[in-house]
């Protein structure tokens, strides 16, 4: 999370009002987080989120907070888009779209510990459970073909070298097994993304990446953050925790496990391209933390020597 779009207290007292919420009592920027802007709301009654959307627009939101709602309303915790005195979730706000949704309990753990880290797999795959019963179907935005255009835009700005590499691996990643369990992924399940009460979830949070895809993939994106060692080796260990986890809730076919090493390659391309990509375009933002793209082409080099 992070702001990139500045509110003063009118902004927020007026936008409040909408809302059977309570009165303003005080708001703040969240820092973290490259795309939309948010912050905390507090009023006389509850603490809310408010996320004002940089890049996505209104018709497009539909479809994360009918899945959130969806999840919310099955016993997942993740936060609830909050309806205002109308019926309506999303508003205008500094010309953007912007809505409201419930706070989740739990802070950002960087260090995660083995339970945790079971919490995580667990949740994981009920969340792909119950993805099953969600009739609605959104494409990857960021799929190959969108990798490729990303690599096309920006190569001019790259080293040689790493344009080898991302070059070659474009290729390879044509080629990934496709006859695997699909669902709605989460996509961004990063540590910054999952709030924890001690060794339990609090929340899962941040969806606006969610979309169609294998579940292998959104797997393989957690085991790339997740289970590394420092130098960005995979963890065995942490990783057999983790899946052994998912497991209890969902479990995993032979071809998935077979299909693994190709779609951790894919999520550190993934991640790879759209770093440089945030870094190159200099998006700035109050309380902005910038991700580092050296970080995941150091995964890519490793996963392609199948460590």
């Amino acid at each position: 999370m992070a702001v990139y779009t500045s509110l003063n207290s009118n902004d927020a007292e007026d936008f409040v009002k909408n809302y059977n919420i309570g009165s303003l009592i005080s708001f703040k920027g969240i820092s973290g987080g490259v795309t939309n802007s948010n912050f905390f709301i507090q009023t006389d009654h509850q603490e809310v989120v408010l996320t004002i959307f940089e890049e996505l627009v209104a018709s497009e939101l539909n479809f994360y907070f009918e899945f959130m709602h969806h999840l919310s309303e099955h016993g997942f915790s993740c936060p609830n888009p909050i309806q205002d005195k109308k019926g309506i979730i999303v508003h205008t706000l500094r010309k953007k779209p912007a809505a409201l949704l419930t706070k989740i309990p739990g802070k950002v753990h960087e260090e995660i510990n083995e339970n945790q880290l079971r919490a995580l797999g667990f949740a994981l795959a009920k969340m792909h459970e119950l993805s099953k019963s969600f009739n609605t179907h959104k494409e990857n935005d960021r799929n190959l073909s969108w990798m490729k255009k990303t690599y096309q835009s920006i190569s001019d700005c790259l080293n040689h070298s790493v344009k080898n590499l991302i070059s070659e691996e474009l290729v390879y990643l044509q080629d990934l097994p496709s006859d695997l369990p699909k669902g709605i992924i989460h996509a961004d399940l990063f540590r910054d993304n999952v709030l924890f009460e001690d060794d339990t979830i609090g929340g899962i949070i941040d969806f606006y990446y969610a979309c169609t895809d294998y579940f292998i993939y959104d797997i393989a994106i957690v085991i790339n953050d997740w289970c590394t060692n420092n130098d960005g080796s995979i963890n065995r260990t942490r990783q057999e925790i983790f899946l052994e986890a998912y497991d209890k809730n969902r479990v995993l076919k032979q071809k998935e496990y077979d299909a693994l090493g190709g779609y951790l390659r894919l999520a550190a391309m993934r991640f790879l391209l759209s770093r440089y990509q945030d870094q190159l375009s200099k998006k700035e933002a109050e309380l902005n933390q910038p991700k580092d793209p050296l970080f995941f082409q150091e995964i890519l080099s490793l996963r392609r020597l199948g460590k």
